[in-house]
């Protein structure tokens, strides 16, 4: 049965208030207050989207991966007399948070971006991704979040081989940024197969996109066959299996995200995981107003 329901990062209800990204060239024309100014914008916007959330009834949400911009970046790391982990303004404020996300019992959560490859043939790109995983893990950590969404990467010509580097390089990162990684089939190069064998070499729990398997599933094997797996490799966690539902923007095997989620497309996932607790993610252009919609199509359901 369907438990919580989010979206990510984006509350079109509050808008024009927005996430800031930031420029280094800025951090070094404005100074280290510019870069702290956008980060604290940033925090408070999620402490409103969240006590948005809560008196709409959702208690899922997924915080944007440029919550703290650049403050990984070496230039950053170097040249300035600061430290986000050592700010007590920006420290109070992610302690508020935690505070929200703890008393209502939120499901919070990050997805790093493309450039987080783990199984990249190139040995700088694996550093980076490592570096960002642990930023990730760190802000996850303060906020009372638990789960770090992340693809396999890229075939580089050679699944196994791929396959291989990211099997290899996971079991030795720290047990703790581990704990909090979970594996997404993608659209393109890695299926449920694919991921559901890795899980069985790492232990990590899969988040199954619907979607992504509909785009991606050379063999036509219908999801049914999986869910079962996928379902078992939470059984270390304390949570229930998380996914992710989206619908093509143009046709069903459109990989663009569609404005709303297609009814049929919801009927399907709620009759694939009719036996199971599940938690549901929703990747849509619309974002709260999406899920808004969902929630009112639930409640005409018998």
């Amino acid at each position: 049965m369907l438990q919580k329901i989010g979206y990510a990062c984006i509350n079109t209800n509050l808008q024009p208030r927005k996430f800031n990204d930031c420029r280094l060239n800025s951090i070094y024309k404005y100074g280290i207050d510019y870069l702290r100014d956008k980060i604290i914008n940033n925090l408070y916007l999620v402490k409103d989207i969240l006590l948005w959330n809560i008196k709409n009834n959702i208690y899922m949400y997924r915080v944007s991966s440029r919550l703290l911009p650049l403050v990984t970046h070496p230039d950053v790391i170097n040249d300035f007399d600061w430290n986000w982990k050592k700010d007590d303004e920006i420290l109070s404020i992610m302690n508020d948070i935690s505070g929200i996300v703890t008393q209502y019992n939120i499901r919070l959560s990050m997805h790093p971006d493309q450039f987080t490859v783990l199984n990249s043939p190139n040995e700088k790109v694996v550093k980076n991704s490592i570096i960002n995983l642990k930023y990730h893990y760190d802000i996850l950590k303060r906020l009372s979040g638990n789960d770090m969404i992340i693809h396999t990467g890229g075939v580089y010509n050679d699944k196994d081989s791929a396959t291989q580097r990211f099997i290899e390089v996971f079991n030795k990162l720290h047990n703790n940024v581990k704990s909090m990684i979970r594996l997404e089939n993608d659209d393109k190069s890695f299926t449920v197969e694919d991921v559901l064998y890795i899980s069985s070499k790492t232990n990590i729990p899969i988040v199954l996109d619907i979607h992504h398997h509909k785009c991606n599933n050379p063999n036509n094997v219908d999801i049914e066959n999986y869910i079962s797996d996928i379902v078992t490799t939470w059984e270390d966690t304390n949570l229930i299996p998380k996914l992710h539902i989206s619908s093509g923007r143009d046709n069903n095997l459109d990989k663009r995200h569609n404005d709303y989620i297609n009814k049929t497309d919801l009927s399907y996932i709620l009759k694939v995981m009719d036996k199971y607790d599940f938690d549901l993610m929703v990747e849509a252009k619309q974002k709260d107003k999406a899920v808004l919609n969902i929630m009112h199509i639930l409640k005409n359901i018998p």
